[in-house]
């Protein structure tokens, strides 16, 4: 048994097929299915059903959760001598949102790869819910994220208040409210209710996703069920959609002011919705003994990147 074997199974349990999982992995086929049929031999278990796809059995379900141990194990090993031995090369394993990624990652990353030229970002964007449980599972070194301030294996660091605002054409104001839009919109950022646009078309984001799951909710306060012209989580396509008076758009501001051109912006309101429609942004980490120095230079780097951007909010540790 070694960490080779844990890795071979890992990859095919997230493969679900041999052929796969050898490709990923650079080794045969024969090879692969040989180290798995020692692995069930050893263990005097079935860790596959057959089937297309593979399946787990129970046995494998519980082996795998020991192998991603396993797995965090050796990483968080080789991490602790990496830094006894001062090597600054490795490998840093990053999760974000797809859209997050793209407002915050170039600009830290080139920062960082100023402090920390051998280290290679791995940038996994994947939904929130998953980017903690991959965290958890020892398959990511830190992430950022919306991160419940109580989960005993992690430590979670408020990096800055991400604000929802709610964005509108002012062709499609204009269109389906005449004069009275301006009011509507003063009324609005006065009150935080979205009740005065029960009849105007928007465009969502998915239940998933942080602002889309936030628009719902602002829509069941207001006792609204607006029309949805358009639903996709991709962030960009639904703020052109809006910036062309398809609908009214609930996302993050910092998005706007980094996707929208100043031709764009013309066309569109922005509306300030209040504290409801804010939201810590944070950076969490595994709670183990040893902190990797790149993974701590890497939040170093995100926080003087906050700060540069003078964030109305102060971090605090949860």
């Amino acid at each position: 048994m070694n960490f080779s074997t844990m890795e071979y199974f890992i990859v095919v349990a997230e493969e679900k097929n041999f052929t796969k999982a050898s490709e990923r992995l650079g080794i045969t086929q024969q090879a692969l299915s040989a180290s798995i049929a020692h692995l069930e031999r050893y263990y005097r278990v079935r860790l596959f059903k057959r089937s297309t796809p593979l399946e787990l059995t129970y046995a494998g379900t519980v082996f795998l959760e020991y192998a991603r141990k396993a797995e965090a194990l050796e990483r968080s090993m080789n991490q602790d001598f990496r830094d006894i031995v001062g090597d600054s090369k490795g490998v840093l394993r990053v999760g974000i949102s797809g859209t997050r990624s793209r407002i915050i990652m170039p600009q830290a990353i080139a920062a960082y790869q100023q402090k920390r030229p051998g280290i290679e970002i791995e940038l996994h964007e994947i939904e929130n819910d998953e980017l903690i449980e991959n965290l958890r599972a020892g398959q990511l070194d830190l992430i950022v994220a919306t991160i419940p301030k109580d989960l005993p294996d992690i430590i979670v660091k408020g990096l800055y208040k991400e604000e929802v605002i709610l964005l509108l054409s002012k062709e499609l104001l204009s269109s389906l409210y005449g004069d009275k839009g301006n009011d509507m919109v003063g009324e609005i950022e006065q009150t935080g209710s979205l009740r005065p646009l029960a009849d105007c078309p928007f465009v969502l984001l998915g239940k998933q996703d942080i602002p889309g799951n936030l628009a719902r909710k602002i829509f069941r306060e207001a006792g609204i069920t607006p029309p949805v012209r358009a639903m996709s989580s991709n962030s960009e396509t639904l703020l052109n959609l809006c910036v062309r008076s398809v609908g009214a758009f609930l996302c993050p501001r910092r998005l706007v002011l980094s996707a929208l051109s100043e031709e764009s912006l013309d066309k569109v309101r922005i509306v300030h919705l209040g504290a409801q429609a804010k939201y810590w942004i944070s950076v969490g980490r595994r709670d183990t003994d040893h902190v990797w120095s790149a993974t701590e230079a890497f939040i170093d780097t995100l926080e003087e990147q906050m700060d540069s951007e003078q964030y109305e909010a102060n971090r605090t540790w949860f």
